[in-house]
């Protein structure tokens, strides 16, 4: 056999074992009949074996291969003995190398299920595609929605973290899931190969997480583009995302058309910084909206998200009885929710209608409730209302004087909405760090309506600069997150350091000033808390809340656009002593009543007095029991759905 012929017949033997674990036991299967043939051979030729038919000494052979224990009880000859010998050694040999082939594989294939690069076959899932801080908020929401029914639910993760990293941080922050099961694979969204593991085709939403690092919008497109290509173009998918960047917001919407739903991070952070700065509170009412409930159908579970799910959220729900009644009627006619407007296939979402709107056939009234069991109607009775001590006023406007404390990518969408709610003689006022960038952007304030904006520089985490600009001077003050110059963390820290020092010296003042604070962390809220902020905004937690709530109703879009944007309705806090006499107890269809008759939809009241009580939710009541006594006290607010307005 010459060299080259030698060296191709390796060549196939190397191949053949590069095969797997299959072809490694073939070889071996192959080797072990090769023994078994040449020992019975042999067998055959001693004074034992020649009585015996060739079967049977083959038989013998392959025991001895398979139990090497069989030889113990062996008798013959020497020749006969040395044979059984040798064929029992070689069994050893081929048996312990088959353990290793077989343990070696069984190895690898555990290794490659830990690396999550195994393909799915769930139907019906909600697909998550991106791996952060946003991913596990969004997966503790579904978990809350799930768990609300008795059926099974699943949730696919494909993210660029190691699986086994991803179901430990499940496992620690959402805790026991219930009824829904979590799968989580290593990949990247942009892959179309990556996309093929997670059953694209057979979910019935997808969710893709903004990215954390810089240039996030950039990947949200890349992995747009990846499932466009890759989805099937008959079926209409229902995809979220969220980008920064109007820009971006722009080239997805140009791509993708009416296939996917973008919200507008920034945009929508800003309107919600610029109306809580003058309106503390309303974060917690936008949560509340934002958050799945269900917590009287758990079944037997703990966790983190069990022990925070409570409050109300919004339905859609078909109600014959509505048909030929006005929306007046409708909102004094469901006692335990509060109706907020109405959904048909014509008008589509229609927040806050004109109280002699009459329900069609077709129409969905829109409510605000605890659960879907909740919303009962109830035939309105115009006894419930005390008309003698309703009134309608409106209070007096004065310009006023905001201080945004710290720049960050919000700041100058910030400005400029509030620019749209002040009135003219209104100012604004920026304390930060000079960081070079201001000067250019400061050019985009010389055309604003109503409001003067001045920039002072400074360290907000300094007392002494703080106490310079005499905060007791402000009406407003927004301390912004920054996360420009620091990480999540530090940034939450240097907001706690600058809430405590602006905390302080206000109290040595007589005057009621509104602090809000964004802060970046959940966990940095309990803290935080301490400062005595009035409202705290929790960015990644709205956004990441708004993100679940529509991959599980699309409708609530058009509802949220609606709210967190300058057209159309909007969520106000208003002086309830405009709407009804002062230190007296009413109930809420009275308050109900006494909005109508201002064309807004009331939802829910803030007590002044619990507005720093944790176990109170703040003071803040959403959808109360219309039945319920209130007592109406100076400072108290009504919280309501109206049009825009300048308060």
């Amino acid at each position: 056999m010459n060299n080259n012929l030698k060296d191709y017949i390796k060549y196939k033997f190397h191949n053949t074992l590069s095969k797997g674990t299959i072809a490694l036991i073939g070889w071996l299967t192959l080797i072990s009949l090769l023994f078994i043939i040449i020992t019975s051979i042999l067998v055959k030729i001693t004074v034992e074996g020649g009585n015996l038919s060739f079967l049977n000494i083959f038989w013998i052979s392959l025991t001895r291969i398979l139990d090497p224990g069989v030889i113990g009880g062996d008798a013959g000859s020497w020749a006969f003995l040395l044979i059984l010998l040798f064929i029992t050694l070689v069994g050893v040999l081929i048996f312990s190398t088959l353990i290793g082939i077989l343990t070696t594989s069984i190895e690898g294939s555990i290794e490659t299920l830990k690396k999550g690069r195994s393909k799915i076959f769930e139907e019906n899932h909600t697909l998550i595609l991106g791996w952060n801080k946003k991913a596990i908020a969004i997966i503790t929401e579904l978990v809350i929605a799930f768990n609300q029914y008795d059926s099974k639910y699943s949730i696919v993760v494909l993210g660029e973290e190691d699986k086994v990293k991803m179901d430990d941080q499940i496992k620690e922050q959402v805790g026991a899931t219930g009824n829904t099961t979590v799968i989580c694979r290593s990949g990247v969204s942009s892959e179309i190969g990556d996309l093929r593991m997670t059953n694209l085709n057979k979910a019935k939403s997808i969710v893709i997480v903004p990215h954390d690092k810089p240039y996030a919008d950039i990947h949200t497109i890349k992995t747009v583009l990846a499932l466009l290509n890759f989805s099937d173009n008959d079926k209409k998918y229902n995809i979220i995302s969220a980008v920064n960047y109007r820009n971006d917001y722009d080239i997805l919407k140009s791509i993708a058309h009416d296939q996917i739903n973008i919200i507008l991070t920034n945009e929508v952070i800003a309107k919600i910084i610029s109306q809580t700065c003058r309106q503390p509170g309303l974060s917690l009412v936008y949560s509340e909206l934002l958050s799945f409930n269900g917590k009287s159908h758990y079944k037997d579970l703990t966790g983190p998200w069990y022990e925070e799910a409570s409050g109300d959220e919004i339905y859609f729900s078909s109600q014959d009885r509505l048909i030929g009644k006005s929306y007046e009627e409708a909102i004094l006619s469901f006692n335990t929710s509060t109706v907020i407007g109405y959904y048909n296939d014509t008008a589509g979402v229609f927040l806050n209608p004109k109280p002699n709107y009459i329900f069609n056939e077709g129409d969905q009234v829109i409510v605000i409730a605890q659960d879907a069991e909740k919303i009962d109607y109830v035939l309105f009775d115009n006894s419930n209302i005390n008309e003698t001590i309703i009134k309608n006023r409106q209070s007096k406007l004065s310009p006023e004087k905001i201080l945004i404390i710290n720049w960050n990518r919000y700041t100058p969408l910030i400005i400029k909405k509030l620019d749209d709610y002040v009135i003219s003689g209104s100012s604004i006022d920026i304390l930060t760090i000079d960081n070079g960038q201001l000067d250019k952007e400061k050019m985009e304030f010389d055309h604003l309506e109503n409001t003067k904006v001045n920039i002072i520089y400074g360290d907000p985490t300094i007392y002494e600069d703080l106490e310079m600009i005499n905060l007791p001077e402000y009406d407003h003050v927004v301390v912004l997150s920054d996360f420009s110059n620091y990480q999540t963390m530090d940034a939450d820290a240097r907001s706690l350091i600058t809430l405590l020092h602006g905390r302080r010296i206000i109290e040595k003042s007589n005057r009621n000033i509104t602090i809000v604070s964004q802060m970046l962390d959940e966990r940095n809220r309990a803290v935080a808390d301490q400062a005595r902020a009035d409202d705290f905004i929790i960015s990644e937690k709205l956004i990441s809340q708004y993100m679940a709530q529509l991959s599980e109703n699309k409708l609530l879009f058009t509802l949220y656009n609606e709210l967190f944007t300058s057209e159309g309705s909007e969520i106000y806090f208003n002086n309830i002593c405009d709407y009804v006499n002062d230190s007296i107890t009413t109930n809420f269809y009275t308050l109900v009543k006494s909005a109508l008759l201002r064309n807004e939809s009331a939802i829910g009241y803030r007590k002044h007095q619990l507005q720093y009580d944790v176990d109170e939710n703040y003071g803040v009541k959403m959808n109360p029991d219309k039945e319920d006594e209130i007592l109406i006290e100076s400072g108290d607010q009504l919280i309501v759905i109206g049009e825009t307005v300048r308060k």
